[in-house]
């Protein structure tokens, strides 16, 4: 019998260092299904203390991940099991459900009657501390990049090239632009920049951060019989560094008294003291506030680094005074300017009044009578 003979291998016979690759494959395979299996079991196989004890360890990891003090976790753990938070982790990223809870903290701490003014103001602020550090430190704020997106009712404020700062509001956004309320001089008349006119619009989102973007006039028409400016959509929105602390327009008279520091003794023994000039009061308009400071327009704003006495108030409620430091002063069109205020002292009932308004944490009509502090 011949037996014919080829040359050609029709299986390849499998070499050693594949069979090591698999080998090691199939072997990393099986250890990662046992770690797998054994934390599913470890997690299934903790008791319901054991479980709400590591839930508290997240809750508190994210809090101090958020920039929150010892102080702030507590009350705000307090605070997220008296209102018998189901998810207590979305207190982090949902600016609606923290207002809801602190919101009842305040209430609840309002209506107090067995605490003193002084703690129960103090405890009043550590809410709103808890609210800026998480609102200012969320990772969750996407943002947005074209104007398209800006909302009617939106304040903003307009740059137009040839100097001068307008704040204004969005009445309608439109397929091709924007339409805002038309530009006021000093003396509450109308300003009609020419078609084309080169404008920095700035805005500040309400739970994000503060945009600008650079636009034109397009002209000028009504919308639902209000005179408006169109302005050209922009898709390059620049997203400015948030604020630390949340600004809000308030549009309230006010008056300011320049302070002088003067110099009392002579030599080492010599001291400085800050005396009010009560008699150069000068009427102004705070056209928005926030916890840190506030802008004045006036006729006759003082010089930078100059300090300053404020009084005013809130929804003609609680007479407030504060002091402050002119950080930089910039001038109108025609005459006056305003001027930013950084405040350096006010008293902490003060301070909480201005972070209810700009927090809008006013109590409801219907407001509970059960407290939870």
């Amino acid at each position: 019998m011949i037996l014919l003979v080829t040359k050609y291998k029709f299986l390849a016979t499998p070499d050693t260092k594949s069979m090591w690759i698999f080998a090691i494959v199939v072997a990393v395979f099986v250890i990662l299904l046992f770690i797998g299996n054994f934390i599913s079991a470890k997690k299934t196989s903790k008791t319901p203390a054991q479980r709400k004890r590591y839930s508290r360890y997240i809750f508190k990891q994210m809090a101090r991940s958020m920039g929150l003090q010892k102080s702030h976790i507590e009350i705000l753990e307090h605070l997220v099991k008296a209102t018998k938070v189901k998810q207590p982790m979305l207190v982090f990223s949902s600016a609606g459900l923290l207002d809801d809870v602190l919101k009842k903290g305040l209430y609840s701490l309002q209506r107090r009657k067995n605490t003193n003014e002084e703690t129960k103001e103090k405890n009043i602020s550590q809410l709103f501390q808890i609210k800026q550090i998480i609102e200012r430190n969320s990772k969750n704020k996407i943002g947005i990049k074209s104007s398209h997106l800006v909302k009617p009712g939106q304040s903003v404020v307009m740059l137009p090239e040839h100097g001068g700062q307008y704040p204004g509001k969005v009445l309608s956004n439109l397929r091709d632009m924007l339409a805002c309320t038309i530009a006021k001089d000093g003396s509450g008349g109308e300003l009609r920049w020419k078609r084309g006119t080169k404008l920095k619009v700035i805005f500040w989102r309400e739970h994000d951060a503060g945009y600008s973007f650079l636009t034109k006039v397009l002209g000028y028409d009504a919308i639902k019989g209000q005179p408006a400016v169109f302005i050209q959509h922009s898709k390059t929105l620049r997203r400015e560094q948030q604020r630390k602390f949340r600004r809000k327009p308030l549009e309230r008279p006010c008056f300011f008294f320049p302070i002088k520091i003067i110099e009392l003794g002579e030599g080492r023994r010599a001291k400085k003291r800050a005396v009010v000039q009560n008699n150069q009061r000068i009427l102004g308009t705070i056209i928005d506030i926030s916890a840190g400071g506030c802008s004045i327009r006036t006729l006759t704003p003082l010089n930078r680094g100059s300090l300053v006495k404020i009084e005013f108030d809130i929804d003609r409620k609680l007479p407030i005074t504060a002091f402050g430091k002119v950080r930089r002063v910039r001038k109108e069109e025609i005459r006056g300017g305003i001027m930013h205020v950084m405040f350096t002292r006010v008293s902490g009932k003060n301070l909480n009044e201005i972070y209810s308004y700009v927090y809008n944490y006013t109590p409801p009509a219907n407001l509970a009578k059960n407290l939870i502090y």
